[in-house]
C-alpha cells in the first residue's frame, strides 16, 4: 500500500516537474519573443529616417539639375539654388546622423537578447534566434561602413554647393569635385545592396522565428 502510495507520489512529482520545466520554457520564449518585437518597433523608426533621407536626397538632386539649366546671366538665381542645395545637405546630414544613432540604440536591444536568449532551454529556438543576431551584428558592421562613405560624398557635396553658390563659378573646379563625388557614390551604392541582402535575410529569419513560435 504505501509502496503504490510512493509511486504515485513519485509520478506526481514528475509530472510537476516537467510542467514547471514547459512552462519556464515557455516564459523563456515569450521573453525573447517580446524583445524581438521592440526591436522590430524601433527598426521601423530606423527604416523612416532612412525614408527622409531618401527624399532630402530627391530634393538636393532637383537643386542641382536646376543649378545647371540656368543661363550664365542668371547668377542670383544660381546662388540661391545653391544655398538651397546646402540648407538640404544638412538636413540630409542631420537625419543621417539620427539613422545612425537609432541602429545603434537597437544595438543595445539586440545585447540584451543576446544576453536573455543564452538561458532559453529550447535548443532550435535559441540557434534561431543568435543567427538573427549574428546576421544583425553584420548589418550593422556594413551599415557603418556605408556610413563613413556616405560622409565622405556629403563633404565634397557640400563643397561643390559652395563653388557653385558663389558670384564668379570656375567649371572646371565644380567637374573634377562632381568627378570625385561619382567615384565615392558608385562605392556607396555597393555597399547599400550588400546592407540590403543583410536587411532581406533578415526579415526572413524574422518571419521565420515567427512562425515556428509565434508573434
Amino acid at each position: 500500500m504505501y509502496k503504490k502510495i510512493i509511486s504515485y507520489l513519485m509520478v506526481l512529482s514528475f509530472l510537476l516537474l516537467v510542467n514547471t520545466a514547459c512552462q519556464s520554457q515557455a516564459k523563456q520564449i515569450d521573453s525573447v519573443i517580446e524583445k524581438l518585437n521592440k526591436i522590430t518597433a524601433m527598426e521601423q523608426q530606423f527604416f523612416k529616417a532612412g525614408e527622409q533621407i531618401q527624399e532630402l536626397e530627391i530634393q538636393e538632386l532637383e537643386c542641382y539639375e536646376k543649378i545647371f539649366s540656368f543661363k550664365v546671366n542668371e547668377i542670383d538665381k544660381r546662388q540661391t539654388t545653391a544655398k538651397k542645395a546646402i540648407t538640404l545637405l544638412n538636413e540630409r546630414k542631420g537625419m543621417i546622423e539620427e539613422e545612425s544613432k537609432l541602429i545603434h540604440k537597437i544595438d543595445i536591444k539586440i545585447e540584451e537578447l543576446q544576453t536573455i536568449n543564452i538561458e532559453t532551454k529550447d535548443a532550435e529556438f535559441r540557434k534561431d534566434v543568435n543567427e538573427f543576431i549574428l546576421t544583425w551584428k553584420k548589418r550593422t558592421t556594413k551599415y557603418d561602413q556605408l556610413n563613413k562613405k556616405y560622409q565622405e560624398a556629403i563633404k565634397i557635396d557640400l563643397t561643390i554647393y559652395n563653388l557653385l553658390s558663389q558670384k564668379k563659378v570656375e567649371l572646371k573646379n565644380v567637374k573634377n569635385k562632381t568627378k570625385n563625388t561619382n567615384v565615392v557614390y558608385k562605392d556607396v551604392i555597393k555597399i547599400n545592396d550588400r546592407l540590403n541582402l543583410y536587411t532581406q535575410k533578415l526579415n526572413e529569419q524574422r518571419k521565420d522565428i515567427y512562425e515556428k513560435y509565434g508573434k
